[in-house]
């Protein structure tokens, strides 16, 4: 249940972002929201790989 929640959650925010993205690109921040998208990037893999460990630990036992 949480994971579908950080799922929504990640998906708006990178939704948001990419719209963000188009509007900086006209207000030259485009570097500072790039960098934002790229975060967010990071914490989905990172949140990814830990269900992936944990669910690799559990199967064991």
């Amino acid at each position: 249940m949480l994971s579908i929640f950080i799922l929504v959650v990640s998906t708006i925010a990178l939704i948001y972002l990419l719209i963000q993205l188009v509007q900086a690109k006209k207000e030259g921040k485009f570097v500072q929201t790039l960098r934002d998208l790229f975060i967010i990037l990071l914490a989905l893999l990172m949140t990814a790989v830990i269900f992936y460990i944990g669910y690799r630990f559990f199967r064991v036992f």
